[in-house]
């Protein structure tokens, strides 16, 4: 198991190129005259400097946290047996565990989604256009929150990380969040298309394996 845990990560790292690489042509391609962007990256540098400043609101990240385990939980047909929440961290008893219910907390943006969520709600009630700036600002501050919390939380070796195997979980941790970065970018940016840096990162880690398969034999 240990040696499957160390050549795992290794067979990942071409994903790991791809996706950076594919994040970086996409965002190559925003507008710099878009207000969007500058409204996004206002939020996304405002809350390291509230957190840094102010304090840590490790209360509402361990909350969210541990809701996203509930909720991969219940898509897995599991069951939740305990649910406790503190200003120290959190944990959830589960039935059932595997690689998603492990680590999705670590990849879902939960109080991004919720903000959506929260937004769309709201649309249905009163005009939002009005506030389309402030809640662009944000889904930044939003998305920083949870990529510095998942950073400090992960500076533990949690033992969700640990079962899974760290290296690997690192890797695919970072992935999977370039992942979900681009498909929250997708809904407000249009020259930004998820679709298309999913088929791009797919067909260039397939090039790399094939490229190292065809070296190797």
């Amino acid at each position: 198991m240990r040696i499957i845990k160390a050549i795992v990560p290794l067979i990942f790292i071409p994903v790991v190129i791809a996706s950076t690489k594919m994040s970086i042509q996409a965002l190559r391609g925003m507008d710099i005259l878009d207000v969007n962007l500058y409204l996004v990256t206002g939020g996304f540098l405002a809350y390291p400097i509230f957190h840094i400043v102010f304090f840590k609101p490790v209360y509402v990240y361990s909350l969210g946290h541990e809701i996203v385990h509930v909720l991969a939980t219940w898509l897995c047909a599991g069951k939740v047996m305990s649910f406790q929440v503190s200003h120290a961290g959190g944990n959830v008893t589960t039935t059932k565990t595997n690689l998603f219910i492990r680590l999705a907390p670590y990849f879902v943006p939960i109080h991004t989604i919720a903000l959506f969520l929260l937004y769309l709600l709201a649309s249905k009630f009163y005009n939002m256009s009005r506030f389309s700036n402030e809640f662009i600002f944000l889904i930044g501050f939003t998305m920083s929150f949870h990529v510095f919390m998942t950073i400090e939380v992960m500076k533990v070796r949690q033992p969700d990380i640990m079962k899974t195997g760290y290296f690997f979980s690192v890797l695919f941790i970072y992935v999977a969040n370039i992942f979900v970065a681009i498909l929250v970018l997708n809904f407000i940016f249009r020259n930004i298309s998820f679709i298309a840096f999913a088929k791009n990162t797919f067909a260039m880690s397939k090039d790399i394996y094939a490229n190292i398969f065809g070296r190797l034999f």
